[in-house]
């Protein structure tokens, strides 16, 4: 069988769909805190009091996309995790590298927001820090899964 080492397969099963499971949760039940936390300080004085209907929609309807994901990281990884022939890791790739997309639109997006302060790592805050750590370093851990870095699809005899 095509092997997926232990380090992937527990942050990619569980670490990784817990904190798509706590984007989801503020998605859809606390925008105050995404606008204050979520999104460059740039932008986030504009909306953090008072909320539009189009920021609501427009939240609401990216913790539905992010609840997609979060099925495919849980049904898709988990049901085929022992597939053989090397199903596993082909289906395992194709997930990661489409979360891979959706992580570089996230960092187009930080970057887009507020081009001079996404470069400024000491003007950064906590939230900034918090959220484009997790996000650097999530997409570090998937670019190593898809080079195959750590024995990632080496055949077991």
């Amino acid at each position: 069988m095509s092997q997926i080492p232990k380090f992937y397969r527990i942050f990619f099963l569980y670490i990784d769909p817990l904190i798509c499971l706590s984007g989801i949760y503020i998605f859809f039940f606390d925008h105050a805190l995404y606008i204050s936390n979520g999104t460059p300080t740039a932008i986030s004085s504009f909306s953090s009091t008072a909320l539009t209907p189009f920021t609501d929609y427009l939240l609401t309807a990216l913790g539905a996309y992010s609840l997609f994901v979060f099925c495919m990281q849980v049904l898709l990884l988990h049901g085929f995790k022992n597939a053989a022939n090397g199903v596993n890791v082909r289906i395992w790739r194709i997930v990661q590298f489409g979360i891979l997309l959706i992580d570089f639109g996230l960092v187009y997006a930080v970057w887009r927001a507020d081009e001079r302060g996404f470069w400024d790592l000491k003007g950064w805050d906590e939230g900034e820090w918090t959220n484009n750590g997790i996000l650097g370093g999530v997409i570090v851990v998937r670019s190593a899964f898809l080079l195959g870095v750590g024995g990632v699809g080496r055949v077991d005899s």
